[in-house]
């Protein structure tokens, strides 16, 4: 955020696209780190693809990981067995 004034009262600029951005590119950080060692676990190769806001780690065109950002800036990365359950 950024102030668009000097004076009391004035509107704050808030970019949320630039906020979005800045998200999809911490987690996908993440994922291109921990890429090669769930690969190993798996024994599939992984590839990060897009699961609407958030990204995920898919084999065979299947969402095998799903990532997302937590309030307090952490990634999680979930785990999909092959039944879609956690």
């Amino acid at each position: 955020m950024r102030p668009s004034g000097t004076e009391p009262g004035d509107f704050v600029e808030f970019d949320y696209d630039l906020v979005e951005a800045e998200r999809r590119q911490h987690i996908r950080d993440v994922l291109t780190h921990v890429r090669p060692t769930l690969e190993k676990e798996t024994g599939v190769e992984l590839e990060i693809t897009n699961d609407g806001n958030d990204l995920a780690l898919s084999a065979d065109g299947e969402i095998r990981f799903r990532a997302a950002l937590a309030p307090d800036g952490r990634v999680v990365i979930t785990d999909l067995k092959s039944s879609n359950r956690l």
